[in-house]
This record gives C-alpha cells, sequence and structure tokens, in this order.
C-alpha cells in the first residue's frame, strides 16, 4: 500500500512537473516599433546582457536576430514584449538605392512625421526624448570606383530612449 501511495504520489508530481514545464506562448511584441518589423517570425532569439544607464523598461531583456537574402533585422525587446531597439541593414544594387532610400524616408515619414535632414543619405525622427530614429544609406565598401558599381547598404536604427549621437544623429 505504501509503495502504491508514493507511486501515486510520483506519477502526480511527473505530470504537474511536466504542464509547468511548458511555458506560455510569448507575447506579441508591441510599441511603436513593433510595426517596422519585418523578419520576427523568422528570427532566433535568447536571453541579452544588456543593461542600460537608466532604467526606462523592464528586464531582463531578450535579442532576436534574423537574416534573410540580403537583409537582417535584430531586435531588442524588454519583459513586457515592448521592442525597445530595432536595427534592420538591406543591401542594394547602385541603380535602386536612390528610389529605395526615398521609398524607406517616405513610409517613415508617413507614420512618424517630418525628419530632420543630416544630408542627402541620412535623416533622423525624434518625438520628443522617447523615439529616436535614423536612416541611411551609403556604399558598402568606401573604396568605390568612379562609377560607383558596387551595393550599398541602407540602415535603419530606432530606439526607445535617446540614441548616441556620436554614432546615429545629424
Amino acid at each position: 500500500m505504501r509503495l502504491f501511495a508514493i507511486l501515486s504520489v510520483g506519477i502526480i508530481l511527473v505530470a504537474c512537473s511536466g504542464k509547468r514545464a511548458k511555458a506560455p506562448p510569448t507575447a506579441s511584441p508591441h510599441g511603436p516599433l513593433a510595426v517596422l518589423m519585418t523578419q520576427h517570425s523568422a528570427a532566433t532569439c535568447g536571453m541579452s546582457a544588456r543593461t542600460y544607464a537608466a532604467t526606462y523598461w523592464r528586464a531582463p531583456y531578450q535579442t532576436c536576430s534574423s537574416t534573410i537574402a540580403d537583409s537582417s533585422e535584430s531586435a531588442e525587446i524588454d519583459a513586457d514584449s515592448v521592442v525597445v531597439e530595432l536595427y534592420n541593414t538591406w543591401t542594394v544594387a547602385p541603380a535602386a538605392q536612390a528610389g529605395l532610400f526615398s521609398q524607406a524616408e517616405g513610409e517613415l515619414t508617413s507614420q512618424f512625421g517630418s525628419p530632420r535632414q543630416c544630408s542627402p543619405s541620412k535623416v533622423e525622427w525624434r518625438q520628443g526624448d522617447s523615439l529616436h530614429m535614423v536612416l541611411q544609406i551609403a556604399p558598402v565598401s568606401q573604396t568605390g570606383t568612379e562609377f560607383d558599381a558596387g551595393p550599398y547598404r541602407m540602415t535603419r536604427m530606432a530606439r526607445l530612449g535617446p540614441l548616441d549621437p556620436g554614432v546615429w544623429g545629424c
């Protein structure tokens, strides 16, 4: 009888622990940057060791990264599934670079308002002290030819909170 009781309790514990091991599905990323995510369904995610000087968002953070064809995406997501940082790059053919940059700038302008023009190939958006975004395009290689034959890299960096002005910004 005692062996039967021990076995019964053991089976119940194994069954319960199996149910507890199944985590609820992760909430969909949200916040103003989530609408810009294009590759999240293909992303590989893991815990991030990221720390911020001031706590704007709730830790622990998760980093999700993916690469599809000639584009990549990396997102920093907080414990409440808010996308707090998003970094995208696209490799663009020289003939298409001006049109694609203009198209991306137009789409961001329709969502986030008028940008500040840093240069013909770099614009930034700022909404108070909470949303900062930079879109830029440049040749992949700094040693191009006079005919601009090499590919371009278009980069979009967006963050809820300030961007490092030495790296991102006008």
